[in-house]
């Protein structure tokens, strides 16, 4: 499951014992495009979260799957191409200036909108 990414969506729950282990088990593939931690510290939750390989990382909640008006894409060999959600959808399937570059993965270059 780990390395097939499952189109779904679909909740691995894994528990572990050390935030080694858990970032070790979360970053295992080649980048995700959601992810969640679920901890009783949220201080402790927020670093991990910086260190998951993933583009949108929830604590204590799921993140949006791309159901809001906010950029939905992902990292690594998870996502290729143009981000989609709202406004960046649009972009991603109309012609915009000589030179623009997009918000997305692709192989020349990775631009991340904030989030």
């Amino acid at each position: 499951l780990y390395h097939s990414e499952p189109f779904g969506p679909v909740d691995t729950v894994v528990i572990v014992d050390t935030p080694a282990e858990m970032l070790s088990a979360m970053n295992v593939s080649n980048g995700a495009l959601v992810s969640s931690i679920a901890c009783d510290n949220i201080d402790l939750a927020k670093r991990l979260a910086e260190e998951v390989n993933a583009y949108k990382v929830g604590i204590n909640q799921p993140r949006s799957r791309g159901d809001r008006e906010e950029p939905f894409g992902g990292t690594g060999a998870s996502w290729k191409g143009a981000f989609v959600g709202g406004q960046y959808l649009v972009q991603a399937v109309t012609e915009g200036p000589v030179g623009e570059r997009l918000f997305g993965n692709f192989p020349d270059y990775h631009l991340y909108p904030n989030i």
